[in-house]
């Protein structure tokens, strides 16, 4: 059901005619540790669970590019390492973002980007009714829909942003969103480097993915830095 959602959103993400890009070729490259406060509940069939979490630091980075070719989108892919103590062992809802995006607006005081997120789930849940040692995988792909939005502050060097990638399908909804401030360290004809900070919250709720459920949250501030060549 996921991948003929994929499939459907992309077909839809391909289509508009109002899609931009740069009018120069751009790569990003970025990096953001994440300190999280995890909570909620996990399990295994009809045996759900509700451990006490270990807080712990999460990484997340990031390369985009960006073209001008009219209607191919732009293309950013991101790893998001989301592991936690719960109790039983070593859980996993790490997972990769493959974004395809239109560039709607693009200039120094506005920008607005749209399109489609695939996360690629490959995960672990440990608990004491997991099938293999105490250990349950799963694996799953699941198609959002994704916005970005970036508003500079005139007569400063700084610019506010917020992103969000987000779906509800049937019980499973899984949504990441996050809301901050870039101050632009070096901006020059070579090299752009900026420093980002702000909050991040994520929501991953599996329903019955290789037997697997869970309704788990994850939120707290962050800091990033990003170069833009």
């Amino acid at each position: 059901m996921y991948k003929k959602s994929i499939m459907a959103a992309a077909a839809l993400a391909l289509t508009p005619a109002l899609a931009s890009a740069d009018t120069v070729l751009g790569l990003y490259v970025g990096g953001q540790y994440w300190d999280t406060d995890a909570s909620g509940e996990y399990g295994v069939g009809s045996e759900i669970f509700t451990p006490g979490f270990e807080d712990k630091g999460q990484t997340s980075y990031y390369a985009a590019l960006e073209h001008p070719v009219p209607l191919i989108p732009n293309v950013k892919i991101r790893e998001n390492a989301l592991e936690f103590d719960g109790g039983y062992g070593r859980n996993d809802f790490s997972h990769r973002d493959y974004i395809f995006y239109y560039e709607f607006f693009d200039n120094d005081i506005i920008s607005f980007d749209a399109g489609i997120n695939a996360m690629d789930f490959d995960g672990t849940v440990r608990t004491p009714v997991s099938t293999t040692f105490g250990r349950q995988d799963f694996s799953v792909t699941v198609p959002t829909a994704y916005l970005a939005t970036r508003v500079g502050i005139p007569m400063t060097e700084l610019t506010m942003f917020a992103e969000v990638s987000a779906l509800s399908v049937k019980d499973s909804k899984v949504q990441d969103a996050q809301i901050g401030v870039e101050y632009r360290l070096v901006e020059n004809l070579a090299v752009d480097l900026n420093l980002h900070a702000g909050y991040r919250h994520s929501v991953i709720e599996l329903d019955d993915v290789d037997d697997i459920y869970s309704d788990v949250t994850f939120k707290g501030p962050f800091v990033g830095l990003e170069v833009h060549f």
